[in-house]
């Protein structure tokens, strides 16, 4: 019985092996690279963020806009009831049209651009943060599966080896130097051997679905793979140098930094809201009937400036 199982298992490995070309060409292997390359460009985690830093800038040219001129046009004097018997309603229409514009004081428009900029720059340090963060998970992800591959060839050639030493343990029953007993437990023992097997594939399964889920890709599970070198490397270099490439490249240092900038330039900004801006305006009057001989025109200016009593608690 177990040699017919063990024929059977064979013929399956033979199959296996006879499929394992078609396979191969039908697989998708990545490199490290193109991996990153593809993050890159289709996980919506980060295109999101990368349109969020889009709008930062777009919010650069609101926060430098000058105020709107405001123009009117006032008409009145229409009499609405005649007067000594003849009406004449246009008679008396004054038509008063006039421009106004808000003067903004103390460089506020300059302030809101400064800190919309400094806003900008902090936007791009965390975008460029969470880009770090996300990569250092695909990378991991990417090794996992690297490690999944390694160990699943390690768990095959385990079980190749464990098959030499059943064979073995054969033709020594076969001599009469073993028992039975002794070959029914070796060959008992390959049990664990698939067991690790099957492990490894589902590890290498699940490294593989959690290294698509970040690529946001559709592609099957068996037609996915990755390349690359998996071995430790010994060029290490002092504590001190990996402490200043951190301080120097690390975008969430940068971004706290850019904060407390942006919050001097925002306090500015709030001393120079305290100020009073005036309105300056201008008007010109005229009467439109021709009939009448008292028809006048004017021009006028004026300057409002708002009593800032109520400003304080």
């Amino acid at each position: 019985m177990n040699n017919m199982l063990d024929s059977l298992s064979r013929r399956a490995a033979a199959f296996l092996l006879a499929l394992a070309p078609a396979f191969a060409t039908a697989q998708q292997s990545l490199t490290w690279d193109q991996v990153k390359a593809r993050f890159e460009t289709t996980n919506p985690v980060l295109r999101a963020d990368a349109d969020n830093v889009s709008e930062m800038k777009a919010e650069e040219i609101t926060a430098y806009l000058r105020p709107n001129p405001q123009f009117n046009v006032t008409a009145d004097g229409t009499q609405i009831a005649p007067h000594n018997n003849i009406w004449e309603p246009l008679a008396g229409t004054f038509v008063v049209p006039g421009i106004s514009y808000l003067h903004e004081r103390d460089h506020k428009r300059e302030l809101r651009l400064e800190s919309a900029q400094e806003g900008t720059r902090i936007t791009e340090a965390q975008h460029e943060d969470l880009e770090r963060n996300m990569v250092f998970a695909l990378r991991t992800a990417f090794v996992a599966t690297l490690q999944a591959k390694f160990i699943l060839d390690l768990a095959k050639a385990d079980l190749d080896y464990y098959d030499k030493i059943i064979d073995i343990s054969r033709d020594r029953f076969k001599a009469g130097d073993i028992a039975q007993i002794d070959l029914d437990r070796i060959e008992l023992q390959r049990v664990q051997y698939e067991s690790e097997i099957q492990t490894a594939l589902v590890n290498l399964r699940t490294a593989k679905i959690q290294l698509l889920q970040m690529l946001n890709e559709q592609t099957p599970v068996d037609q996915f793979d990755v390349t690359g070198t998996f071995d430790f490397s010994d060029n290490l270099q002092p504590l001190e140098t990996y402490r200043d490439a951190a301080l120097a490249a690390r975008p969430d240092l940068q971004a706290a930094l850019q904060t407390i900038q942006q919050s001097q330039t925002n306090h500015k900004l709030a001393v120079s809201n305290g100020s009073t801006d005036p309105t300056f305006g201008a008007w010109y009057t005229w009467n439109s009937s021709n009939n009448n001989p008292n028809a006048t025109q004017t021009l006028g200016v004026s300057v409002s400036v708002p009593l800032r009593i109520f400003d304080r608690n």
